[in-house]
């Protein structure tokens, strides 16, 4: 049995994209930032939250002993800043739906650059949020290294693993 995975003409994709095109501009601005809002908050809090908290309990010295309560709000202010950035890209996106880019969108050059942005963003804005606490370079670069590779890094590898195992499923 042949695996590989065939991608349709451009024709055929171009096609599909001009028909779900006014699905999509029916969709007024205001839903799409509101649902980017709470995607943002309820996939980047939580984690954020936990790497924080550990951290503190872990390794106190690399939170200078926070608190629980203040790990929340550095954690709450990291998912803003994620949440404002996903407003933008919501929007850019919705307005940027062209056929012609649907080829740009399946090419793992674009996939690798999105993942490398989102790596860079997560640990700017990490860095923004934990400077602002008064945290040293070290402590910072340690606490957006480790959030980062848990928003970025353990999703894509969870995937890949989830992916691997469906596939020897199918094998069998």
């Amino acid at each position: 049995m042949d695996r590989r995975l065939e991608w349709a003409s451009p024709e055929v994709r171009a096609d599909i994209v001009r028909q779900v095109r006014p699905l999509r501009t029916r969709q007024r601005s205001r839903s799409v930032a509101v649902r980017a809002v709470v995607l943002a908050y309820a996939f980047t809090w939580l984690p954020a939250f936990l790497v924080f908290a550990v951290a503190t309990v872990v390794a106190p010295s690399l939170t200078d002993g926070a608190s629980v309560a203040a790990t929340a709000l550095w954690a709450l202010q990291f998912a803003t800043l994620i949440a404002i950035s996903a407003i933008v890209t919501a929007l850019r996106s919705l307005r940027a739906a062209e056929p012609d880019e649907v080829d740009a969108d399946t090419s793992t050059r674009r996939t690798l650059l999105r993942l490398v942005g989102g790596l860079a963003l997560s640990g700017l804005f990490a860095g923004l949020v934990l400077a602002v606490q008064g945290l040293s370079v070290g402590q910072i670069a340690v606490l957006a290294g480790v959030l980062a590779a848990v928003l970025h890094l353990l999703p894509l590898i969870a995937a890949r693993l989830l992916a691997r195992a469906a596939s020897r499923r199918l094998d069998r």
